[in-house]
Formats: structure tokens, C-alpha cells, sequence
């Protein structure tokens, strides 16, 4: 028997594409000081104990807490997902409300499963061109006034690097004396340099939670959870975080954390560098017209209060999609890119990209620019056009459901049945309805016209929505 996943690795490996898309370390094996395997360590003396630290990685986490600005941070070996579970776990309890920015990621949906919290859905703002952006403040309003929210959970930067106003937000949050989680898994870079977006944390959020991995040089799996002690129990997240961790950590994920923190603090010239660059490559990308790179002109559309620069979204605006655009990048020019959607790709960046990657991936993005003349691009219909998702309170909870009877019924069927997993749009990955809405005409109308514009649609297979059966 092969060894499947091995050999496939040795594949990618001798292909050796450039890799646009994260882990930040971008493969460079000189640029972090050591090999994982030379590291794999488990808990013997003298190295601590990540669940009851009080050697290395009790001083590591506090340097972690002091760069952040955090009361305490922990350092996570699972993921911003495990993050993000001790920080739902840590904040609501069974029948609690919490408010639940539609564009979370997963695990926001798999801790409501855990924690029994009851969700209350409100979907972020999307731009002309169908980018999902920030959320909307008078939302927010809307949504405390109409329940007894102990939480609200929001995802900052999003996928494609756009920014909530987090300070308005929490002022709103703090004043109904609930708690702010931020999801700023793609903005673990911006405590490095005010070029950057300000942190969650710089801006009061309670929670936030960083993914070192994504883009910076810290391996898979590498995250941070930082709190702040005000109105979160430090000893509560701590035991949540330990729940959520396994219990035989990675000391080379946990170096590669703690050797990025100190390195990048101490040479100041690494961030430096690799922000003159990225501007550089900003400004050559301005000028494309076919291939057209999302640029701070977004500030202030459909609730966007930033955007992370590091983060290469670019919109198709020719004869292309972006599948195709991103099979050109890597059959042509050997360049892998994060992401393709029907109508963008992103490129994501980090301070391991020098100035001869960014100028392959310059001129191969300027060629096929060059190549495929900008034409007129039918805006898709949107979710946020045609539904009304804001504010919109969960007819069972995530956990009632997980625990409950399912069934896949036709698209006809489902309607004024409640939805067993999200149905989402991808992109602008907003769901169209949310696990534990009730399925409205509407949402199958949405599904229906998207579908003809060849969106692709997670969690309607086969033209079938999987419903909660209600006791």
C-alpha cells in the first residue's frame, strides 16, 4: 500500500510552486532556525506544561500577552479554532444568547453545538461587487434591543482583509455589558506594524484570537487566544483552553510561536522590508484593469473601516473566472494562490515573500492583464439583496439540532422547515440561511438564482437542504 498523503506531498514538493497562499513561513526552510523534527519533544523536565505552565511557557505566554496588550494570552497548538471554541465555551452557557456575524468561521458553529448558546444571526454589509465586508451598526442596535444578548462574536479581518469598526462596536457591546469576541485569526501580523489595521484588542475588544500560522512564519496549527480581564475571567478561559487542547502539545509548533515573537520584535527590519515591498507590488497592481487588486478606495463601503494590505484580493473583470485565472497562474507561471471564487482570487502575503516573489507574481498577474481585455461583468445577485438575515434569532439551537433527527429534503420541501446545517454561498461564503433558520422562500429563490450563475453552494447537494425534524 502507498503512502498516499506522503507521496503527494513529495509531488507538490518537486513541483515547487510558489506558494501565494498561507502558511506564512512560505516554505522557507532557512527563515526559522530549526527543523520540526529535531524539536519533537513531549512534556519531559524542564519544558513545562502547557496546561499548568509555570517554566518557559509561562514566561513565553506572558511576552505573547505583553506584545498584544492582552491580561493573558495562551498559546494554542489546534488552531485559531481551539481559540475560538474556549472563547465561545468560556463566555455563554446553555440558552444564553449570542450574536453571530453569519460570515464566522465553522468552529463558531461547532462551539454553539458545544456550549448550547442560542445564536442570533447578523450578516455583514457586501460592497457592488459582492464582497462580504463589515457589520453594520445600527444592526448591532437592532439586535440588543430586541434580545438579551450576552456576547457578540465578529470576524475582523475577513477573509479578504477587510475590517469591522471593532471600536464602535465594542463601545455599543460594552454598554449592554455583554462581551466582544473578535476573530482576527487573519490578523495576527498587525501587532507588528501601525501600517497594518489596529489589533481587536487596541481597539477593546475582550477576546481576540490570532492564527500565528497564516501569516507569519509559525508552523500549522500555531494561535494565540488574548483576553482582557475586565469582564472575562482569565482562570475561566484558561480552563476552557486546556479543555480544547490536547494534552500532547507540539513543542516545535510552540517554538516556532515564541522564536517569530522575539525575532520579529527584536529586527524591526523584517516587517519593514516586506511592507516597502508589498507596497511596491500594491502600486504595479493599481494599474491592471482586467485583473483589478481591491484597494483602500473600499474604506467605508458596505461597513469596511480598513482593509490589511497584506492581503492580495483581486476582482475578474474579463472573459476569465477566477478558477481560471488561478490554473493560469499555477500551469503557466507556477504560482499557487490561496484562493478562486467565480469573480476573485486571493493571494495572501507574508514577511517570508521577498522582492523576487513578489515580482514574479507582478508580472504574471500584468500578462494575463494584458492579455484578456476588461469587459463588463453582470454583478451577481447577493444574499444581503435579496434576504433579510440581520437580527434574525435561531428557531432551534445549534445543539438542539446536532442532537436532534435530520432529513435531506428537496429544495420545495425545506421551505418553512428549519435548517440543519448552514446553506452558504461561496462567495461571497455568507450563508444564504443559517443552522437553526427557518427556510424561507426567499432563501430558496437565492439559491436558485445563484445557481445559475454557476456559484457554487455548499449544504444544498443535489438540490437538497438537510432540515431539523422537530420534536
Amino acid at each position: 500500500m502507498a503512502a498516499e498523503i506522503l507521496n503527494k506531498l513529495r509531488e507538490l514538493q518537486e513541483r515547487n510552486a510558489y506558494p501565494m497562499h498561507m502558511p506564512g513561513h512560505k516554505r522557507v526552510v532557512d527563515f526559522i532556525p530549526f527543523d520540526s523534527r529535531e524539536f519533537d519533544y513531549t512534556e519531559i523536565e524542564g519544558l513545562d506544561n502547557l496546561h499548568h505552565p509555570d517554566g518557559i511557557i509561562k514566561t513565553a505566554q506572558e511576552q505573547m500577552a505583553q506584545l498584544t496588550g492582552a491580561d493573558a494570552s495562551f498559546m494554542l497548538v489546534n488552531g485559531g479554532s481551539s481559540g475560538i471554541l474556549a472563547a465561545i465555551l468560556a463566555t455563554v452557557k446553555e440558552g444564553d444568547e449570542i450574536l453571530v456575524a453569519t460570515n464566522c468561521h465553522k468552529s463558531v458553529y461547532n462551539a454553539l453545538i458545544l456550549s448550547g448558546a442560542k445564536p442570533i444571526y447578523i450578516s455583514p454589509q457586501t460592497n457592488a461587487e459582492g464582497l462580504a465586508g463589515g457589520i453594520n451598526i445600527s444592526d448591532i442596535f437592532r439586535a440588543f434591543n430586541n434580545h438579551d444578548i450576552k456576547a457578540v462574536i465578529i470576524t475582523s479581518p475577513t477573509y479578504e482583509g477587510f475590517t469591522c469598526d471593532v471600536n464602535v462596536i465594542a463601545d455599543i457591546v460594552h454598554k449592554q455589558n455583554a462581551i466582544l469576541i473578535v476573530d482576527e485569526c487573519h490578523g495576527a501580523h498587525f501587532c507588528f506594524s501601525d501600517v497594518f489595521p489596529k489589533t481587536a484588542l487596541q481597539q477593546h475588544a475582550d477576546i481576540s484570537i490570532n492564527s500565528w500560522h497564516k501569516t507569519l512564519p509559525a508552523f500549522n496549527q500555531a494561535a494565540i487566544i488574548n483576553v482582557r480581564s475586565k469582564r472575562v475571567s482569565i482562570e475561566r478561559v484558561a480552563r476552557t483552553v486546556s479543555m480544547v487542547q490536547t494534552t500532547s502539545p507540539s513543542y516545535p509548533i510552540l517554538a516556532s510561536m515564541d522564536w517569530t515573537r522575539d525575532h520579529f520584535s527584536r529586527d524591526k527590519n523584517i516587517m519593514k522590508t516586506y511592507i516597502e515591498n508589498l507596497i511596491k507590488l500594491r502600486h504595479e497592481l493599481a494599474h491592471c484593469h482586467s485583473l483589478k487588486l481591491v484597494s483602500d478606495s473600499i474604506k467605508g463601503e458596505a461597513s469596511v473601516a480598513d482593509i490589511d494590505i497584506g492581503k492580495l484580493t483581486i476582482m475578474v473583470r474579463c472573459d476569465l473566472t477566477g478558477f481560471d485565472v488561478a490554473k493560469i497562474l499555477l500551469e503557466k507561471y507556477n504560482i499557487q494562490v490561496e484562493y478562486a471564487g467565480l469573480h476573485h482570487i486571493i493571494a495572501m502575503t507574508s514577511p517570508c515573500d521577498d522582492e523576487k516573489a513578489f515580482k514574479k507574481f507582478m508580472k504574471a498577474i500584468k500578462d494575463i492583464d494584458k492579455q484578456y481585455p476588461r469587459k463588463f461583468i453582470e454583478k451577481i445577485p447577493m444574499i444581503s439583496n435579496s434576504v433579510e438575515t440581520s437580527c434574525d434569532p435561531a428557531s432551534l439551537t445549534p445543539r438542539e439540532i446536532f442532537y436532534g433527527a435530520t432529513k435531506d429534503v428537496s429544495f420545495e420541501e425545506a421551505v418553512g422547515k428549519i435548517a440543519a446545517e448552514s446553506v452558504t454561498a461561496f462567495p461571497p461564503d455568507i450563508p444564504i440561511v443559517a443552522m437553526g433558520q427557518i427556510i424561507k422562500q426567499e432563501h430558496i429563490d437565492a439559491i436558485n438564482r445563484l445557481l445559475q450563475h454557476d456559484v457554487t453552494i455548499l449544504g444544498a447537494d443535489n438540490e437538497k437542504i438537510k432540515i431539523a425534524m422537530e420534536a
